[in-house]
């Protein structure tokens, strides 16, 4: 049997942060956030310094899960930094800068500061241990050309790459309104990602819930807006598991696809020369494949069945025992 919006919402209410667990999320962002507004405007030195913030991620997007043992409640915080001729280019400075930055706003936190073996700066983290909440801090230098477009270094160590971070965001609010069941969409599928151990972590590739986000996005633009939640999922796995996957750009951004050597390529919707999945290599793609592939299978033979409980069960082999919809 088919299953329709409203109940598949109760599954994707189950497994989005409550609002009523939010609060205290909010209260520690707030509190941040008039720490960062008060030294902004009371930093008087002449070198480098933060200009401005943004929040960003899954919390700004709209499309953030439940705190769980594995995937904890995090955020990106974006801090613009001025004041240095070509401070791009001194990576390890601008990281040094950031740390020390956050250490005067949050003397009494650990700014965890996580480098690789050659001692690049891989990731730099606010994290408060009542709560469960990490602040990834993503430090930006903003440049001319084009406008609203910023060197970001790359998450992982080393390196940098031009986007923009407020286009972005643009993008996805965009999105949430020419689709009302995006971020439902969304949702879910990032719960599947996570349910098959399919996300990336230190020590192993995976696909990022930005690269979902990207594929659900491409679709919408190419395919049209599919507001039938149950529909858009299946067509997901479908396109993913297809023996073509095309390279997929987005005409409003940047730049063009480069030569690249990785089994796929998912442009960055601010600039098609970023490949938001570098870091999946044939052998990760091949069980993303599989398992999508596996998904398809299942939720299309859901839709054959003629009774609840075997339609569950199939939708519980994609989404695991979480998912009911009454």
């Amino acid at each position: 049997m088919k299953l329709e919006n409203n109940q598949l919402l109760y599954f994707v209410d189950k497994i989005k942060l409550q609002k009523d667990n939010m609060q205290k999320y909010r209260d520690q962002i707030n509190n941040l956030k008039t720490k960062l507004e008060d030294k902004i405007k009371n930093d008087e030195s002449n070198g480098l310094k933060v200009t401005k913030y943004l929040l960003a991620g899954s919390w700004k997007k709209h499309t953030i899960l439940k705190l769980t043992g594995d995937n904890p409640i995090d955020i990106d915080l974006i801090l613009f930094v001025g004041g240095g001729d070509n401070i791009q280019n001194d990576l390890k400075k601008l990281h040094d800068f950031i740390v020390k930055y956050l250490q005067e706003i949050y003397p009494q936190k650990d700014i965890n500061r996580d480098v690789d073996p050659e001692g690049n700066t891989k990731s730099i983290t606010i994290r408060f241990s009542g709560s469960g909440l990490e602040v990834d801090i993503v430090p930006v230098v903003s440049i001319s050309n084009p406008e609203r477009y910023v060197w970001q270094p790359q998450r992982g160590g080393g390196g940098k790459y031009i986007t923009s971070i407020e286009n972005h965001i643009d993008f996805s609010i965009s999105l949430r309104k020419n689709n009302p069941s995006y971020t439902a969409i969304v949702r879910s599928l990032k719960w599947w990602k996570n349910y098959k151990e399919l996300r990336p972590t230190d020590t192993e590739p995976g696909i990022t819930s930005f690269a979902i986000e990207l594929i659900v996005a491409y679709l919408d633009e190419t395919l049209g807006v599919e507001t039938n939640i149950e529909e858009a999922i299946i067509r997901f796995f479908q396109f993913v598991s297809g023996s073509n996957f095309p390279n997929i750009k987005f005409d409003h951004a940047i730049n063009k696809i480069p030569t690249y050597s990785t089994p796929i390529y998912i442009a960055d919707d601010t600039n098609n020369e970023n490949n938001a999945s570098k870091k999946i290599d044939s052998t990760v793609w091949q069980e993303i494949i599989e398992q999508a592939e596996d998904a398809f299978d299942c939720l299309n033979y859901a839709q054959s069945k003629n009774n609840e409980g075997a339609t569950i069960e199939e939708w519980k082999r994609v989404f695991g025992p979480t998912f009911n919809i009454n």
